[in-house]
């Protein structure tokens, strides 16, 4: 929620300068920051006061400009009876430099929660992952974020998400670095054909792995377009298939695609394989990695994922709406479109055409008659 106009950055800045306080505050990604005219810092070799910067430390929130024009005031004090001195900021933690990489975490953590809607599993799963990998008490710098996106492989999933996890979080502490220039050319449309099975071969793997509750598993995520763990907090209901929990929440999958696999895979009988602490193990995000060893255990030759991915392209050949696709599969038409039209060859495009031309209640061009 945007700031009161009391308590945003033109708001203040003008009541500072009315006030003939000569402190100005700016921003930088979210923080908040103080620019004055100061003294030079203790170990900094120059004769004469000049523009320099002080984090306030608190981010661009009504709560949050209303602490730093309480600042930017006692500043502004502070110089004008000359007892300005860098001991009171230098040896606090208002400047990145003097902070450790675990304390802007955590404040950023806390401010994150409060500004989005995230629960605590993904915290751990996206974000936490990312983050351990920065040296707990040492100082965030702009250098040592490089050096980490750098530590990860050129065009993967993990320099992605590397790269834009960090940059928010060098938003956040005010770094001028741009991190999501090195990301790279991994992106949604990197699903590649070759790891996607046909339709015909996701029958034959499941007729044959042995064991029915694993086969239910496979059946399902092939059916309905589940995730790999969304298929432990499934249940039937009058209008389909519902997703009690899982990476996007609950959603009801009210279409199998093909409807005819719910009855030939046995799907309408849930079987769970018995899985201990299946809680414990969403919460860690380890399911996936649970099913992924029973597909290679069973010699199935492609990830569980690629059956969702062959599901989303089953909707684009159904002629599904890509916002009612979207639907049944828990994300956006934007994310639908980007991952899964470019499977969709012209011969396929020519057949979705001819199939819509051929409808008796097409769209038919205007009568209009002679005069």
């Amino acid at each position: 929620m945007p700031p009161k106009l009391e308590y945003a950055l033109e708001a203040v800045n003008q009541r500072l300068k009315d006030s003939h306080v000569k402190v100005r505050l700016f921003l930088r990604g979210n923080m908040i920051w103080m620019k004055a005219t100061l003294p030079p810092k203790p170990h900094i070799d120059r004769p004469m006061p000049y523009q320099q910067s002080i984090s306030v430390g608190v981010p661009a929130t009504e709560k949050g400009f209303k602490r730093a024009e309480e600042e930017a005031r006692l500043l502004g004090s502070r110089l004008i009876s000359k007892e300005f001195d860098w001991s009171q900021y230098i040896d606090s933690d208002r400047l990145p430099e003097n902070r450790t990489a675990r304390s802007w975490i955590n404040d950023f953590k806390r401010h994150y929660f409060e500004t989005h809607s995230l629960s605590e599993s993904t915290w751990k799963g996206d974000w936490e992952k990312i983050y351990k990998r920065l040296p707990p008490d040492e100082p965030v710098t702009s250098e040592l974020l490089t050096k980490i996106v750098f530590t990860t492989e050129r065009n993967t999933r993990n320099r992605l998400e590397t790269c834009n996890k960090l940059q928010i979080l060098a938003d956040f502490i005010g770094l001028n670095v741009n991190l999501r220039q090195y990301k790279g050319s991994y992106g949604a449309s990197k699903v590649q054909d070759r790891e996607i099975p046909s339709d015909e071969d996701i029958v034959r793997y499941w007729r044959k792995i042995p064991n029915a509750n694993w086969r239910w598993i496979y059946g399902v995520m092939a059916a309905f377009g589940l995730r790999d763990h969304e298929v432990f907090f499934c249940e039937w209901r009058e209008d389909g298939l519902f997703v009690r929990k899982g990476k996007t929440g609950q959603r009801l999958v009210f279409e199998a695609l093909y409807p005819e696999w719910v009855d030939e895979f046995g799907l309408r009988n849930i079987r769970l394989p018995k899985v201990k602490d299946v809680d414990r193990l969403y919460e860690e995000r380890k399911l996936g990695d649970k099913v992924a060893r029973q597909f290679r255990r069973y010699n199935v030759p492609f990830p569980p994922y690629a059956l969702r991915h062959a599901f989303g392209i089953r909707t684009v050949k159904f002629d599904y709406h890509p916002t009612v696709a979207a639907a049944l599969m828990g994300h956006s038409p934007n994310v639908h479109l980007k991952r899964y039209h470019r499977h969709i060859s012209d011969k396929q495009n020519i057949e979705a055409s001819q199939r819509i031309m051929s409808r008796d209640d097409r769209p038919k061009p205007p009568i209009i008659p002679h005069t």
